[in-house]
């Protein structure tokens, strides 16, 4: 009977499992509705961004078209001279030529009083040719001598577009005025999810692309009459109200009617196009989010009914597991006095291992930092060669620049662009001169693969090819022209710098220097052996070599051979040294033979 009372719940367990329930729903309807909404906004997100970088792309894809277009002897001589029936049939060919490369929508010549020269649509219904765009802002910015950029409906055709303006000058004076409009259809074809809407807007709110087309030429706020007025008289948005159509406008959120004039809200997000001063807002419904929060409380109650059903069951099994600990008491005592024993060992242990750990972290992160610094030391060495190496096509650029200034102001375009190649070629070559020391500067990955020996041979010899070639060193090659070696490619690099480099600064001053590089195979060995003809090295120095703070150099810490070993061994290899009879120390690196990598077909 007591046993039976024991398995029985109470009213008032029962009503805690309840309240807990109840909870249970509240807490995962709340985070299901939030995180539904975030993943919202991050998708709304992602696509304003996404078409935010099309209309930023195809905007600074027409931005200095007209600026180069304008200079152009084909427009400026229509412009100071009379303009006759064949000139001007040609001035259109010629823009509509232009036009059809470069992609625009209309492409227009104006002169000083607004009216329209020349046009690529001058075969076109809606041509251009004698309108006068004297009210447009566009003309009127580049008139005063600056270029103009300008969005607005064409009082001809009705279509959108954004207009770039530039000056056409004569001898400083604005004779006309070049326009390029972009019809901006990169818009309609980014747009890709259905499931979004998106509006975009003028700095005064103005709806002038959107997804649904009973929102064009409407306000999502209230303009000031006097500011609507403005914008109805400019002919920008045609003969629209430009009505306020949003209620409810907030950072987050937008209230907008749909077709049939009903209201609907809008999760919406929005950002801010600098260049041309327009927001986008990207636009998805607020359904509330039934269907996350229905998912969320079937799931919830499928997940706390399974934990009722396991504390039932733990229950159960506690009722039975207290009858034998009645039974059992003096051995779970001691069992438990052991577990503890045994606990606090492993968590000793533990402890232990992790000590070990942080220490190994800590020297591998030391020595990586101390390869790199000896790294960096090498290139400060070497940055007098860098100076020299640059500072030669630096000055044969100036030249090359104050050179091309003076063709331009005699209108020796020709020259301009020989001079202008010259620079990019020593802009290259001073690019790729940096990129090796970018190269060997960077930190390495230390993860060893198949290196080709003569890559990184080439390569440390092109670092040091200044201290080489100003020293007079006669380089000398001999053995194998390529071997394939186990070996991380930065730090195999770094080791043939440093012996090169200790090289050269043993033959500073000699006649007849010279420096050897030989390649072969040694048994399972492939080896690069780096001689020089410089003083031979005493017994001590060819024991001491090696050891860390040990150099005969007056400024060093002694450090490079020492590290220079380390990373020969990390690699499986050997660096060793000796003297060649008659000829001078020899440095011999020692690596695993390794299978090429497979040629990209």
């Amino acid at each position: 009977m007591e046993q039976r009372s024991k398995n029985q719940m109470s009213l008032k367990q029962k009503l805690l499992l309840v309240l807990g329930w109840l909870l249970l729903l509240l807490l995962a309807g709340v985070t299901a509705q939030y995180q539904a909404k975030q993943q919202q906004q991050s998708q709304l997100l992602e696509e304003s961004q996404r078409l935010q970088r099309s209309i930023q792309h195809e905007l600074d894809r027409f931005r200095n078209f007209p600026k180069v277009l304008a200079i152009q002897q084909q427009l400026i001589e229509p412009l100071s001279l009379n303009v006759t029936s064949q000139r001007r049939h040609d001035l259109n060919r010629y823009l509509q030529h232009i036009n059809e490369l470069q992609g625009s929508d209309v492409t227009y010549l104006l002169d000083p009083s607004g009216m329209t020269l020349a046009s690529s649509n001058w075969q076109s219904a809606r041509s251009f040719v004698g309108s006068n765009y004297s009210y447009r802002p566009y003309f009127q910015t580049a008139i005063l001598g600056k270029y103009g950029q300008y969005f607005a409906l064409g009082s001809r055709s009705g279509i959108r577009g954004y207009y770039f303006s530039a000056p056409v000058k004569l001898q400083q004076r604005v004779i006309g005025v070049l326009v390029v409009k972009v019809a901006l259809n990169i818009i309609d074809k980014s747009w890709r999810d259905p499931n979004f809407e998106y509006l975009l807007t003028d700095k005064h709110g103005v709806v002038f692309y959107a997804s649904q087309a009973h929102w064009l030429y409407r306000s999502i706020k209230a303009l000031p009459e006097s500011l609507r007025q403005q914008l109805i008289n400019s002919r920008q948005y045609g003969p629209h109200q430009l009505t306020n159509m949003a209620q409810d406008l907030r950072p987050n959120s937008i209230n907008l009617p749909n077709y049939g004039g009903q209201r609907v809200n809008y999760i919406s997000t929005n950002r801010v196009l600098p260049t041309a001063g327009w927001r986008l807002y990207a636009l998805s419904k607020d359904s509330g989010y039934k269907g996350e929060i229905a998912e969320a409380l079937f799931l919830s109650s499928l997940f706390y009914l399974g934990l009722v059903l396991l504390y039932l069951y733990w229950r159960q099994l506690q009722l039975s597991r207290l009858m034998q600990a009645q039974a059992n008491q003096q051995l779970e005592v001691s069992v438990q006095q052991r577990t503890a024993e045994l606990t606090q060992s492993n968590q000793q242990l533990q402890q232990a291992i992790d000590d070990y750990r942080r220490t190994a972290n800590t020297l591998k992160k030391t020595e990586d930092e101390l390869v790199q610094a000896a790294k960096l030391a090498t290139l400060g060495e070497l940055s007098a060669g860098i100076n020299h190496e640059l500072n030669q096509p630096l000055t044969a650029m100036q030249s090359y620049a104050e050179n091309a200034l003076r063709f331009q102001q005699k209108q020796n375009h020709q020259q301009v662009t020989h001079n202008l190649q010259d620079i990019i070629k020593l802009t290259s070559m001073m690019s790729k001169m940096i990129a090796k020391f970018k190269i060997f500067s960077r930190k390495s990955s230390g993860q060893t693969s198949a290196v080709s020996s003569a890559v990184s041979i080439n390569a440390a010899l092109s670092i040091l090819a200044n201290r080489i070639v100003s020293n007079g060193i006669k380089v000398e090659f001999s053995g194998q022209d390529e071997q394939w070696v186990k070996a991380e490619p930065i730090q195999l690099e770094q080791v043939l710098i440093n012996l090169i480099n200790n090289a050269i600064d043993a033959l500073e001053g000699m006649q007849n220097a010279r420096l050897g590089i030989r390649q072969y195979q040694q048994g399972e060995w492939q080896c690069i052996a780096i001689w020089d003809n410089g003083p031979m090295l005493g017994e001590e120095q060819l024991q001491r070599i090696f050891e860390p703070f040990f150099t005969t150099k007056k400024q060093g810490l002694g450090l490079g051979m020492a590290i220079s070993k380390r990373l020969i061994e990390s690699f499986e290899g050997e660096l060793s040294v000796s003297n060649l009879i008659d000829i001078g120390p020899e440095f011999v690196i020692r690596l695993r033979t390794h299978t090429p990598p497979a040629k990209q077909v």
